[in-house]
């Protein structure tokens, strides 16, 4: 999936929570997580297309990107369904999405 695709996505949509087990988080928490995760996908999309960055320097601004993100702000399923939804993001640049988040 590209990432323009991801970024296009309901990420959040409440079947979604239903198919994961959860009971969905509060809409301020969803709108938080849809934000975090549209803005995560744009700088990505900026850090992939730069074509004067090789690999490994992409992959030092990718790690600083998922650093940046404000897993504190979230709960623990929170975190892991933000982890989920980022990971085809990090997939499709070439990257083991769970060595960096």
């Amino acid at each position: 999936m590209k990432i323009e695709e991801l970024i296009l996505n309901d990420n959040y949509a409440l079947p979604l929570w239903e198919k994961r087990g959860l009971i969905p988080s509060p809409a301020p928490v969803i709108k938080k997580l849809e934000s975090v995760t549209v803005n995560f996908f744009k700088s990505l999309k900026v850090i992939n297309e730069n074509s004067e960055l090789d690999k490994s320097s992409k992959l030092d601004k990718l790690q600083k990107l998922v650093d940046q993100l404000p897993w504190d702000d979230f709960d623990t399923e929170e975190k892991e369904f933000l982890a989920d939804v980022i990971a085809p993001a990090i997939e499709s640049m070439g990257y083991n999405p769970w060595t960096i988040i």
